[in-house]
């Protein structure tokens, strides 16, 4: 179907472009995209799409990333805290603790969504979610093998 062939072609056309435009400078483009084709992979990252704040939604995100994940696609992930709505300092913490090991991590949210820096939800929260982010970091190594082994042996990570 043209409707799902036409996010990888676009996801391509973007990553090879950047390429073309930067000659020599941009060799790996980041390419985000939440509309996929086989070969996606290829090409950039795939966030799973507007999720909201709520439990359903950490909850379905790991079974999700590792759906797409056993069909080649590896550099995945949710927004992490949910993109719709507000979450509180205990959805946020557990979010933040599952994010940090997903391969792509970010927070994102709506712009009608109550802000979420980690200094918001109160010093303790803060610590939690330090944590997250420092345990995130040090993997950094991590992630960079096994995407280098993934890109060359095209197993997913």
């Amino acid at each position: 179907e043209w409707h799902n062939l036409y996010g990888m072609l676009f996801h391509r056309s973007t990553g090879e472009g950047l390429v073309q435009r930067n000659a020599g400078q941009n060799v790996r483009p980041f390419v985000l995209s939440r509309s996929f084709f086989a070969s996606s992979q290829r090409y950039g990252a795939i966030w799973t799409g507007d999720n909201e704040a709520k439990w359903s939604h950490l909850e379905i995100a790991a079974p999700m990333l590792l759906g797409l994940n056993v069909g080649a696609l590896s550099f995945v992930g949710a927004d992490v805290g949910g993109f719709f709505g507000n979450t509180d300092a205990e959805l946020m913490t557990r979010w933040m603790q599952a994010g940090a090991y997903q391969p792509f991590f970010r927070g994102h949210a709506h712009h009608d969504a109550k802000r979420r820096e980690p200094w918001m939800f109160g010093d303790e929260t803060m610590v939690r979610l330090r944590r997250a982010a420092m345990a995130r970091y040090a993997l950094l190594p991590y992630w960079y093998t096994v995407f280098w082994h993934a890109g060359v042996s095209g197993m997913p990570v």
